[in-house]
Parts: structure tokens; C-alpha cells; sequence
């Protein structure tokens, strides 16, 4: 059986306008699924992290929130050459996660516009509405908010610590548990196929957007 493969991907930006803010942090994990004790489980392949050197200072309410000083980002490399190791990374057989997708989908589009070059054709889905579909009941549906809620039922095991949110790598790992608890509760095993998945998924109202259409 092939199960789908996906990556969560996270940014850290300068703040929250596309047209005038710019990323600082991309952060991914590739993963996929595999089977243990009868349960769909999380089964991490590989990460990418890289700071990206802006073309303005950080704000200090940004860094307040990210943690992500000039210094930190000072001999980072430029954006262009980070969104060709991202495309590399994710490669043309996964399917993009990200928690309120539109937010980050929005920087990349706009960083690719900036600096054209291959544009990845990977359909891009949100967390955050498959979450409000499977779980209209919960309050919010922050992801550390989220996680903490798995955590305490069991049913995720990373630890959950919000001293580490807003780190694109933890945020990721982050992701990727909560992604697959959220669909263990909709999904059998053979439905994690990847020929299955998007289909499933649009039934969730999670229709995938995509970078190269708009």
C-alpha cells in the first residue's frame, strides 16, 4: 500500500501583509503515515529549515512574537535561492499542509512572483478548515491550542510547549501530528492512499489551492 506523502510547511514573517511584509523563516517536515498496533500513526521523513535575509529590519512586535532578531537573519541567504531549496524539498509528489493556509500560500505566491523560477504545482491544504469541519465544536482552532487538547487525550505524543510555537520546524512537527489525529478520526487505513486523499479531503471542504493557479 503507498500512502500519501505530505509536507507541513510553516513561514516566520516580518508581519502579516504578503504585498509589504516579507519571510524570514521557512520551516517544513516531509512526512507520511505508516500502520502500528491497528493505528494510522505519524512517520516523519525529513525537515528543512533555513532563516531568510529580508530586504527590511525585523519589527519589534514581530520578534516579540517569532523570536527572530536582524542579527539571527543578518548572513541569511536571499529569498530566491531559499524558495529553489523549498521547491526541491517538497519535490512533485506531496501534498502541502499548512494551519490557515491562505496566510502562508499568500508569501509564497508573492515571493515566487518576485523571483520567478520553477513554481511548484503541489496542492496546498489548510488544517485549519479541516479542523473546523471534523471538530466544529471545539472554542478556537488555534494549533497549539489543538495539540494541547490531543496531548491531553493521548492521542498525539511530541511535547507540547508554547515556550517553542512559532519556530517554523516545531510549529511543523507540530502540524503533522494534528493533521493525522484530526483524519484518524474520519479515515481507514486504505484511504490514506495517495490516490485517495484529495478526494477524501475536498469532502471536508478542503478543497486544495495551489500556487501555480490562482
Amino acid at each position: 500500500m503507498f500512502f500519501a506523502k505530505f509536507v507541513a510547511f510553516d513561514l516566520e514573517t516580518t508581519g502579516l501583509s504578503s504585498q509589504k511584509d516579507e519571510i524570514i523563516e521557512i520551516g517544513a517536515v516531509k512526512f507520511t503515515v505508516k500502520v502500528e498496533n491497528d493505528q494510522v500513526v505519524t512517520h516523519k521523513i525529513k525537515e528543512f529549515q533555513t532563516f531568510v535575509k529580508p530586504n527590511m529590519m525585523i519589527p519589534a512586535e514581530a520578534t516579540r512574537i517569532n523570536h527572530i532578531t536582524d542579527q539571527m537573519v543578518e548572513n541569511a541567504p536571499a529569498i530566491d535561492g531559499c524558495l529553489r531549496q523549498f521547491t526541491a524539498f517538497c519535490g512533485q509528489d506531496t501534498i502541502l499542509v499548512a494551519h490557515n493556509a491562505d496566510f502562508d500560500a499568500g508569501f509564497l505566491r508573492v515571493a515566487y512572483d518576485k523571483n520567478p523560477q520553477f513554481l511548484p504545482g503541489n496542492p496546498i491544504i489548510d488544517n485549519l478548515r479541516l479542523s473546523r469541519s471534523i471538530l466544529p465544536e471545539l472554542r478556537n482552532h488555534k494549533l497549539g491550542d489543538m495539540a494541547a487538547l490531543f496531548k491531553k487525550e493521548q492521542l498525539i505524543s511530541m511535547k507540547v510547549d508554547s515556550a517553542d510555537m512559532h519556530r517554523a520546524v516545531y510549529d511543523c512537527e507540530m502540524l503533522m501530528e494534528v493533521f493525522v489525529a484530526l483524519l484518524r478520526r474520519r479515515l481507514k487505513v486504505k484511504d490514506w492512499e495517495m490516490a485517495s486523499m484529495l478526494p477524501i479531503l475536498a469532502k471536508f471542504g478542503c478543497t486544495p489551492a495551489f500556487l501555480n493557479k490562482k
